[in-house]
């Protein structure tokens, strides 16, 4: 039988000396600590490695030909048509990093725990600052935007599920500056982001509640206490760093993309500075970095319904 190792704290006792002595132990449990954490990575596409840290792009591409299909007569040539494209754009990929550090000090008092708290805070302090990034993006102008018509805690009049689906339809309809009657992009929504912090306000609504009768109710979320996997068929992502007083709906895959010049990077733990004793702070340390372009390239696949709360 096998015990998973999750931390240095688990399976045969680690010393500070050991993790010095095996310099590739925390930078391997800081990759698995950060595997799949990554919202960015959840809502965007990877498109591939870019090698200058730049990156071109077209927003906004139409779905469709600039000329229809046409009658063609027995012998006649067959027209060609013109592809339209969306407005050129560039994006810069940013390099961004953090370190941690083992001192002497710990060292000497093999001090685990600190070491241990380090690490779980790198990897918090990543996670939420790809949060940060995929929520400011999303909160572009660029991005269409409708409030709602009745805050959701207003407990009479607001509608949870009315609103979700108007923000639905709305991506759904989207379609290019100019477009004619019958052109769109054809998104399909597939997911909402919101902060947990929603849940309150969900469970005290009895119109959102309502959806949850007959054989589902055990799902109810005042049943469950903890918000669906999914919502109206979209799935569901918390994040922390999402206003409370709004969510975003979008389809996943399609509304933007990102693209490493260097992924995510964390080297083994070193000696900080040259001579005795680890150099001029007695310290050893573990870097990681990551330089990444992200960029939204189809806005109107997503919209942002704002005015939750009161």
């Amino acid at each position: 039988m096998t015990t998973p190792v999750v931390s240095v704290n688990d399976g045969p006792r680690i010393t500070v000396n050991d993790l010095i002595g095996n310099p590739l132990m925390i930078p391997t449990k800081l990759k698995e600590l950060m595997l799949n954490q990554f919202i960015s990575e959840a809502l965007f596409r990877n498109e591939g490695e870019n090698t200058n840290g730049l990156v071109g792009y077209h927003e906004g591409h139409p779905t469709f030909l600039e000329q229809d299909v046409q009658d063609v007569a027995e012998g006649a040539e067959i027209p060609v048509a013109t592809s339209a494209r969306g407005v050129p754009t560039v994006v810069r990929a940013n390099k961004r990093g953090l370190a941690i550090r083992i001192s002497r000090e710990m060292q000497k008092a093999n001090n685990v725990g600190e070491v241990q708290r380090q690490i779980n805070q790198l990897r918090n302090t990543f996670i939420r600052a790809d949060d940060k990034v995929a929520r400011t993006l999303l909160q572009s102008s660029l991005v269409p935007t409708l409030p709602v018509a009745n805050e959701w805690d207003d407990t009479t009049n607001g509608n949870p599920r009315l609103d979700l689906a108007t923000a639905i339809r709305e991506v759904t309809e989207a379609a290019p500056n100019g477009a004619s009657t019958d052109e769109w992009y054809g998104f399909v929504p597939d997911t909402i982001v919101l902060n947990p912090g929603l849940l309150p306000t969900l469970l005290d609504n009895e119109k959102f509640l309502k959806v949850y009768q007959g054989n589902v109710a055990d799902q109810n979320i005042s049943y469950t206490g903890a918000l669906p996997s999914r919502i109206f068929g979209l799935d569901v992502i918390q994040s922390m760093a999402w206003p409370t007083d709004e969510v975003t709906v979008l389809q996943r895959g399609v509304v933007g993309f990102y693209s490493d010049m260097f992924p995510l990077e964390i080297t083994g733990l070193y000696p900080e500075g040259n001579g005795p004793l680890s150099g001029p702070t007695q310290s050893y340390r573990c870097d990681a970095t990551h330089t990444r372009a992200i960029a939204l390239d189809q806005p109107k696949a997503a919209i942002r319904l704002t005015g939750l709360l009161t």
